[in-house]
């Protein structure tokens, strides 16, 4: 029995109870096995195995899982060595044989459990050290932070250090990704290691968030003029072809400026869905899913001008010239934001956090569609027309407007606005309708029409873009 054995590698009360959860464990796979032997002839075969034990058996008449059990009741059972041979009908030299078999696997079994325990204990102090015990938390709810599946990557270490990812299907990085040289291609990286369903956690902070808590804000005016400066190098340079070898070179990509919209914008266009995410202390932490391969945007939109995918005549997919009104990468995240918060009356996007401060500006006064003219010269748009809308959008209009758009282009001038009607999305889908089987019956004159409607509203009666 346990008290009568020593070993040098486990302490005899930890490996009791390692001993005790074993046969738990064989147990347990012993009763499923003996549950699948439910027909007759399986029962059958139980009987014959039972019969058997009133000879002297040999190992051939034995499973692996009943020699092991065997074994471990010699450990813990209150029977002698000597008193289970006789009761199991085997020989002394065979238990010896088995006994041997059985602790040398078992010695094996009990490093790898330590070696588990203390690599989770250290998991958890990394994680708790680096970003917080409420971030642990966060991340606790998501996965199992005891499993060696994870992989965690301090803010010293980089993935690329690492070489052996089998059997990892979570990654947390715990550097924030403001400070990745190469976001994209860190992202995708990640993806790269992790399989289908896989989890991301890591963590941003916003440049909103930073600049809140910025000991310079209690200088009113000259910290405008800081940040202003900040912004200009730490956003515009490093998306401009020429002065962004400049911000590399003085920065070495440490502390970008990145807003909640880019961060997780990025993250989407490189394969990943945004599970959850949570603000702690200015810095937002989040939970990603790995769902498909990145899409390698190798012209992600930064500058002022920029395309947008909407749906064209006859279904194809155009791109529409607009001013950016919207953070750089906004435009993986849709339906994010659909998801998050539906639609608002004019039918946009609610509570849209992608918008930057002046979008609403341009929007009102349709300045960020004046671009829309050179899909006009390009033959994509017309002047009058239901507003170019993207796929997201279109499934979800009613089939029969669906079947109406796809037979016209779509146009800069939305029908609501030479119909003096409001900016809800019931509104605007039955203006677009009556345009639409207007333009049917009148294809020649609906256009110059509308045109011309809208142009008073827009001059005397004020009408502003939803």
């Amino acid at each position: 029995m346990i008290r009568n054995y020593s070993t040098n590698t486990l302490e005899s009360e930890r490996m009791f109870d390692s001993y005790v959860q074993f046969k738990k464990d064989i147990f347990d796979r012993q009763n499923e096995e003996s549950e699948s032997l439910s027909k007759k002839e399986d029962r059958s075969k139980l009987r014959l195995i039972t019969n058997k034990l009133v000879r002297n058996k040999q190992t051939s008449d034995f499973s692996s899982l009943e020699r092991i059990r065997i074994v471990v009741d010699s450990f813990i059972g209150d029977l002698s060595e000597k008193e289970i041979c006789k009761k199991e009908g085997i020989s002394t030299r065979t238990f010896s044989e088995w006994k041997f078999e059985f602790l040398e696997a078992f010695n094996k079994y009990s490093e790898i459990n330590v070696l588990q325990k203390a690599l989770t204990s250290n998991n958890k102090e990394l994680i708790v050290e680096e970003i917080g015990e409420e971030a642990y938390n966060f991340y606790k709810e998501h996965v199992n932070l005891s499993s060696i599946k994870n992989l965690v990557i301090s803010k010293n270490k980089v993935l690329s250090t690492y070489s052996d990812f089998k059997g990892v299907e979570n990654i947390i990085l715990l550097n924030k990704v403001n400070n990745f040289r190469l976001i994209n291609k860190q992202f995708e990286e990640v993806n790269a290691k992790l399989p289908l369903n896989g989890i991301l956690l890591g963590n941003f902070e916003t440049f909103n968030a930073r600049a809140a808590k910025h000991p310079i804000n209690k200088i009113p005016y000259l910290s405008r003029v800081y940040f202003g400066f900040e912004f200009l190098f730490k956003r515009v340079f490093p998306k401009m072809p020429v002065l962004k070898k400049l911000y590399f070179f003085t920065t070495k990509g440490k502390n970008r400026l990145l807003s909640k919209a880019e961060a997780l914008g990025r993250l989407v266009s490189c394969g990943f869905d945004i599970v959850d995410l949570k603000e702690i202390d200015g810095i937002h932490y989040f939970v990603a899913k790995k769902v498909k391969e990145p899409y390698y945007d190798m012209n992600p939109s930064y500058g002022p001008l920029f395309k947008m995918r909407r749906v064209g005549k006859n279904g194809k997919i155009i791109g529409v010239y607009k001013l950016r009104t919207m953070h750089p990468y906004s435009e993986y995240l849709q339906d994010y934001v659909l998801k998050q918060n539906g639609y608002a009356e004019t039918g946009k996007p609610a509570d849209d956090f992608r918008l930057v401060p002046w979008g609403k500006v341009l929007r009102r006064y349709w300045i960020d569609e004046l671009p829309q003219l050179i899909n006009v010269f390009k033959g994509e748009l017309k002047l009058v027309g239901a507003r170019p809308v993207s796929q997201r959008y279109f499934n979800d209009i009613p089939e029969d407007l669906q079947k109406l758009r796809l037979a016209q282009k779509p146009g800069c001038v939305p029908p609501y606005v030479a119909l003096d009607r409001k900016g809800a999305v019931d509104s605007v889908l039955q203006a677009e309708k009556e345009y639409l089987e207007e333009k049917l019956r009148n294809p020649y004159t609906t256009d110059i029409k509308y045109f011309f409607k809208a142009i008073y509203n827009i001059v005397f009666k004020h009408k502003r873009s939803a």
